[in-house]
């Protein structure tokens, strides 16, 4: 997966119920934590992958995204239950949510995640409902290299010699907590895997990092220049995790003019090395339609099914 891979940390574990510790002391610093065993699904992983395929196949909210489905939390209510520590941090007095603030991922085993980091400074509670993935995270103070402007990595095989790095196993029922410009690449172990997340943009500003400056500094850029932008940048950015602009001012009010200006030189003299990523670019696509092709023909089971019943 990796090279050159110094000995990673032990990542830290947790009570699912101890959201004094939690919130004190990862929440609020933006730092990553396990909890095991949290929760549970009833029956197997197809079993529990075509529940959710019924529900999705019938359900006009749901958005299809590239290797995920957005859905609305009373989805997958009696499918599992939510974490306390979950339904505390989805509070819209202290987070920015979506309407559908929960993501639902099918994935087989041996399929990749490449190395990114996620968009719209989004904090993230990843379920490991089925299955079972290994993941390697990096944080944002100690980045790897990001193709210009974007949150995919340069690269695939990274050294992380040097980088704040915890590598980790999350088996069925297990949750991690992954803060907004961490890191991750995630390989797929188990033959199938079914994950639930819950997704938010905290209020607060985050924490002082490489990459929180980094998107703060592209995200103005996209503000100042708008008027310029295709229709797709524009709408990103009038709901830009579920808010729009009281998100985005969120996270911009501190960026100067000359700070803007900068960064642009800082994007553009990384884009001849696009030329050597173009193997990761390959491999991401692979990933990109093998993925799809899997929620499509889930998808097309359960609602061939539906149709016959």
């Amino acid at each position: 997966m990796t090279t050159s891979t110094p000995a990673s940390r032990e990542i830290p574990s947790l009570d699912a119920n101890d959201a004094e510790t939690f919130f004190r002391d990862y929440y609020a610093t933006e730092q990553p934590v396990i909890f095991r065993g949290v929760t549970q699904a009833d029956g197997g992983a197809e079993e529990v992958c075509r529940a959710l395929c019924d529900k999705i196949a019938v359900d006009t909210t749901v958005t299809e995204r590239l290797l995920w489905y957005d859905v609305r939390q009373e989805m997958i209510d009696d499918v599992c239950t939510t974490p306390p520590v979950v339904t505390e941090s989805m509070n819209p007095d202290t987070a920015f949510l979506r309407d559908n603030c929960v993501r639902v991922w099918f994935n087989s085993g041996g399929h990749t995640t490449p190395w990114h980091y996620d968009g719209h400074s989004l904090h993230v509670f990843n379920l490991q409902l089925k299955g079972k993935k290994r993941w390697t995270i990096v944080a944002p103070e100690t980045p790897l290299p990001n193709m210009p402007f974007s949150k995919t990595c340069l690269f695939e095989d990274n050294s992380l010699k040097g980088k704040r790095v915890y590598e980790f196993d999350l088996n069925e029922g297990d949750m991690v907590f992954l803060p907004r410009y961490w890191f991750h690449h995630v390989h797929s172990v188990g033959e199938l895997n079914v994950n639930v997340n819950w997704v938010l943009m905290p209020r607060q500003q985050p924490a002082a990092t490489k990459i929180a400056a980094r998107e703060s500094e592209i995200l103005w850029l996209l503000q100042k220049t708008r008027f310029a932008m295709p229709s797709g940048v524009k709408w990103m950015l009038d709901n830009f995790a579920g808010a729009g602009e009281p998100a985005l001012n969120t996270l911009t009010q501190n960026v100067s003019f000359g700070r803007g200006v900068s960064r642009v030189a800082k994007e553009v003299i990384r884009s001849p090395m696009v030329i050597l990523a173009i193997p990761t670019l390959i491999r991401k696509a692979k990933t990109v339609m093998k993925g799809k092709k899997i929620l499509s023909g889930l998808l097309q089971t359960s609602q061939a099914a539906q149709k016959a019943a």
